[in-house]
């Protein structure tokens, strides 16, 4: 990326020790396992929307955006419109169902409280994958923007990341990742907001981009060709929309709030925080694509702010933009961390609080490593195509079973929680892989999942009786 300064590198410095003095602070909150993982279920409306921001604004929501929407236009919007409407759906139908379950700490607890014990671990491995494949996303968008900024290699870029995401979740947790939410985020509006309005003067507003364009820049559903199938964009947004209801980060933001009040609440302010960034971001690629139609897509967003705003500010605004993809990558992280630890691992009556925080914290450590090894190999370029099975693989495990407990309580067979938990990841990776619907393959996947709670709900002997919540 040409035009990197002393001025610009001492503005990216200053944003990251601004964030990481805030997040060390939380340090202090955080007493055992509880308070690391659900904040003591203490959090205030604006602590679970910092949670869930830190966790979906990341570099898919910023960089990625504006990439896209350089390429095809306006749909380059649907995973920050897709996420912000789940986080909205999230907080206004499901949450006090989730909050009232006050003894669960992850989804798959959640589940059993419904279909018992045995449906935790094997939803639990699914999800944990699943949230992999985006951890990886986050990583992969971190370290070419490092590396194009300070011309250090991707190996060192990777050791960089390591070390920040550490610093930014193994201490604080729950407490960490909210705090550093709400400060990337009060960053990223300061410079996707201005950038978006000198943007559009520059092309005279929205109806220049048109002239220059087209108006098909503007379509939603850009991308659903014959080759890619007429409802690619629409399967893609509804696996973002649907993915929120049911990733352990954002349900891990509901369990972590002081009541189901905060908990509703902190999730639409989430989602509101999250709808104007992605939009904003689409508008600045589709500038840079009249401007300087022969960049590197990926580059859209960075190099706007570098040609547009003087060295430091430039600087601060980049660092929010990598510390996107920092605390995103830590709240997935804790996530995973959380899920392997109570759900995975076999029960040791032995353990106490303080080992499990150990336990905790290992695994975020080992899984942070794992992102940033695989990220600078083949294999992780590989791996980085699955990020929309990601969300259609946490979409079929949960969302069948979950809504059928919530919704239609004391009614329903264990057996047939566990099958549509199965059948519904199953069949949507069969469809990603085997039936070319890259793009639809959640559909396929939860009418699968449908199906057989259906057939194996008509069938089965173990019906529960009462379910508490």
């Amino acid at each position: 990326m040409n035009g990197i300064s002393v001025s610009i590198i001492i503005g990216i410095v200053i944003a990251f020790v601004a964030v990481m003095i805030l997040c060390v602070a939380a340090v202090r909150k955080v007493k055992n396992s509880e308070d690391f993982v659900i904040a003591g279920k203490k959090a205030s409306p604006v602590m679970v929307a910092g949670t869930i921001v830190g966790a979906c604004v990341g570099s898919g929501g910023t960089i990625g955006t504006a990439e896209t929407a350089f390429t095809y236009g306006l749909t380059g919007w649907w995973q920050t419109l897709g996420i912000s409407i789940g986080c909205v759906i999230l907080g206004v139908c499901m949450s006090q169902f989730i909050y009232k379950l006050t003894k669960a700490q992850t989804i798959s607890q959640v589940m059993s409280s419904t279909y018992g014990q045995k449906i935790v671990r094997v939803t639990a491995i699914f999800s944990s994958i699943a949230i992999f494949f985006s951890i990886l996303s986050q990583t992969k968008g971190f370290i070419p923007l490092m590396t194009s900024i300070t011309n250090v290699s991707e190996a060192t870029a990777a050791v960089v990341c390591f070390v920040l995401v550490c610093a930014f979740v193994v201490f604080g947790g729950i407490f960490a990742n909210s705090t550093g939410g709400i400060s990337k985020m009060a960053i990223i509006y300061a410079g996707v907001v201005i950038s978006a309005i000198i943007a559009l003067i520059s092309t005279d507003g929205f109806g220049g981009i048109t002239d220059q364009l087209g108006t098909e820049v503007w379509s939603l559903f850009s991308r659903s060709t014959g080759a890619n199938g007429k409802f690619y964009d629409l399967g893609v947004g509804v696996g973002f929309i649907l993915g929120v209801l049911v990733t352990q980060t954002y349900v891990q933001a509901v369990l972590s709030a002081k009541d189901a009040k905060a908990a509703r609440n902190g999730c639409i302010l989430g989602g509101l925080l999250t709808l104007p960034v992605g939009f904003l971001c689409a508008i600045i690629g589709m500038v840079m694509k009249i401007k300087s139609p022969d960049i590197s897509p990926s580059q859209a967003l960075p190099l706007f702010m570098v040609n547009h705003f003087p060295g430091v500010v430039a600087g601060i605004f980049i660092g929010g933009l990598m510390l996107a993809a920092l605390t995103s990558n830590a709240g997935l992280s804790l996530s995973v961390a959380t899920q392997i630890q109570r759900d995975v691992l076999p029960k040791s009556k032995d353990m106490n609080d303080k080992t499990t925080l150990l336990v905790i914290r290992i695994f975020v450590v080992i899984i942070v490593a794992l992102s940033c090894i695989f990220s600078v190999t083949t294999l992780g370029t590989y791996i980085q195509t699955f990020i929309f099975l990601s969300y259609g693989m946490r979409t079929t495990v949960f969302l069948v079973p979950m809504l059928a407990a919530f919704y239609f309580k004391g009614k329903l067979t264990k057996s047939a929680g566990i099958a549509a938990a199965i059948a519904g990841p199953v069949m949507d990776i069969i469809a990603y892989f085997f039936m070319g619907a890259s793009g639809t393959h959640v559909f396929w996947g939860l009418g699968a999942s449908l199906i057989v709670f259906i057939l194996v709900d008509l069938v089965a002997k173990d019906r529960v009786e009462k379910v508490e919540l």
